[in-house]
């Protein structure tokens, strides 16, 4: 285990949920960690014996020593942090228009919302059984509150609190009931994509929220795929990621930014995982635990959290289940029908339908309402709808 770290920034504040209308929802962020999982799907490989002789040497400031990537990674993988808490920063540039009132709702949260813009989160963890997340918006903010079986969701616009109970073996809430993105998820999902296709190397050391880092480079070598590199950024002590940075092939820019812009590495006091309902809020509503994937292969824990993955490491494309048909879509909100009717018509032996392509991303949407994504050529979700 990790001892607390006394050189940390300033820790967020932790005052309980805050009051007043927000444009955004737990249930809709869900997605945003799905749509990572876009970017970089979910593979399961091993990441140190991959590696060959001749990886680079990450350069040495004042403050660290020279690592090889080799060392790093074997050192991301030891990594225990027994707590820590901080603010998050999500910015996502793939080519979607701002649109915040898509699907009525008033939110920027939502399946598109949450590709564009930028957005924030605070974090506490004080273990496995201890966690808070709060996506923190211009008018308000949503927090889930895990505090060992207890399972709390505040949302201020509607001002109405939420109250499950997890099962017994619930180490984590389920992916769905989870759904900030923080730097350590964005770079496992990162590193489980690692294969014979990948290069690895290291960078210059750097700096992420006043704290020295060392830079891992992922660079694919299968064209197919659109990520250009992902920078991985680790906390020079405690070897935690603090920033993620995906960009697109032929690209200098970054497509997806996730970073800790404050963190502290000490265990958040018991407070911060209690609820306490605001003044004004509504009674506590009760409801059913969510489900849990329990054991068994990621193929089915993913088919359990409504997707599927075909093919593997790079050029992995995610099905999305239940989504609306196009019809729909387009029924459910101008601004979505406008924006789907913009893209181009496709159609093949899976069917038809309209795609969504950036120089990171691409989106296969079917009139018969199934999604392809992927960052990957069109070619290949082609492919996937066809199976």
């Amino acid at each position: 285990m990790l001892a607390d770290m006394s050189d940390s920034t300033t820790s967020p504040t932790t005052s309980g949920p805050e009051g007043g209308p927000t444009t955004s929802r737990f249930t809709q962020v869900a997605v945003r960690r799905r749509a990572l999982r876009w970017l970089v799907p979910a593979g399961a490989v091993g990441v140190v014996a991959l590696l060959g002789s001749g990886v680079l040497s990450a350069d040495a400031n004042t403050n660290l020593a020279p690592q090889t990537a080799a060392q790093l990674l074997a050192s991301v993988a030891d990594t225990k942090v027994t707590g820590f808490s901080g603010t998050v920063v999500e910015k996502a540039a793939l080519g979607l228009p701002e649109l915040p009132n898509l699907g009525g709702s008033g939110s920027s949260s939502n399946l598109l919302g949450m590709l564009t813009g930028s957005h924030t989160v605070r974090v506490w963890y004080g273990g496995e059984t201890k966690q808070r997340l709060a996506l923190v918006d211009a008018l308000g903010e949503q927090d889930v509150f895990r505090n060992g079986r207890d399972l709390w969701q505040w949302d201020s616009q509607t001002r109405t609190a939420t109250h499950s109970v997890l099962p017994s073996d619930t180490a984590k809430p389920p992916p769905a009931h989870t759904p900030a993105i923080t730097p350590a998820e964005a770079a496992a999902e990162a590193l489980a994509l690692i294969d014979p296709t990948t290069t690895i190397a290291t960078d210059r050391t750097d700096s992420v929220a006043g704290r020295s880092t060392y830079t891992l480079v992922l660079t694919p070598k299968d064209t197919r795929s659109r990520v250009g590199s992902v920078r991985i950024s680790l906390d020079g002590k405690t070897r935690m990621p603090l920033r993620v940075v995906v960009t697109a092939r032929g690209s200098d820019h970054a497509a997806i930014d996730v970073s800790f812009t404050q963190v502290r590495f000490a265990v958040p006091d018991d407070d911060n995982f209690i609820f306490k309902p605001p003044a004004g809020a509504k009674a506590p509503q009760e409801t059913k635990a969510p489900s849990h994937p329990g054991p068994g292969s990621a193929d089915a824990k993913a088919a359990a959290a409504g997707y599927t993955t075909i093919g593997t490491g790079w050029t992995t494309v995610v099905k999305v289940t239940g989504v609306p048909s196009l019809t729909a879509l387009a029924k459910d909100s101008g601004q979505a029908g406008q924006l789907l009717g913009a893209l181009p018509s496709v159609s093949g032996s899976w069917g038809s339908g309209r795609l969504f392509t950036s120089s990171l991303m691409s989106a296969l949407i079917t009139d018969d309402g199934r999604a392809y994504i992927g960052a990957v050529d069109p070619e290949l979700l082609y492919q996937a709808a066809a199976k």
